[in-house]
């Protein structure tokens, strides 16, 4: 993966599996880069917290290994981070992730505007709210509240475009770059 938004969806993948019904993604930036993802699927016990954490076990059925979490506790390593599972049967998943923004391995963020679109595009995603803050300012993304502007014009090509363009400039604008 070549960029942070690529280990993210993947990431969210997971909840989705998990059938989960709200998945919450917050990203903060600042010195460090923070990463939370939510949700209230299914869950893991302790023992299949950590068997998550092998590259050589996945739950899903549709291949024999789950790179997601692995590849992830093994970038925040690599970059001096932090990487923090929790996760309660029947009750959800946390997963906390930091970074050293400045870190020389730290993989360019990518394309966020994509990201949440990807996400709110998929048949099994119900409800998905993303945050994403930068020092005092904050942006929020709350994807009923999109479907019940938009309903099905949101799967068409115009609004896909409208939809992450307006993203990515609300976070450039945050950022400083606009």
């Amino acid at each position: 993966m070549d960029n942070l938004c690529s280990y993210f969806l993947d990431l969210v993948q997971n909840s989705i599996a998990a059938k989960s019904s709200l998945i919450k993604l917050f990203i903060h930036e600042s010195d460090k880069l923070a990463v939370e993802i939510i949700d209230n699927g299914v869950g893991m016990t302790d023992d299949e917290q950590n068997r998550a954490l092998s590259p050589f076990y996945s739950s899903r059925t549709t291949r024999k290994v789950g790179l997601g979490l692995s590849m992830m506790k093994m970038l925040i390593e690599q970059t001096d981070g932090i990487f923090h599972l929790s996760s309660e049967k029947h009750k959800g998943t946390k997963l906390f992730l930091q970074f050293d923004s400045n870190h020389i391995d730290l993989p360019e963020m990518g394309d966020i505007g994509e990201l949440i679109y990807m996400i709110s595009i998929h048949q099994d995603v119900k409800d998905f709210i993303f945050i994403y803050q930068k020092n005092n300012e904050k942006y929020e993304y709350h994807l009923n509240k999109i479907k019940d502007i938009l309903g099905d014009a949101l799967q068409t090509f115009s609004v896909m475009k409208a939809l992450i363009q307006s993203i990515n400039d609300e976070i450039k604008i945050m950022r400083g770059m606009i």
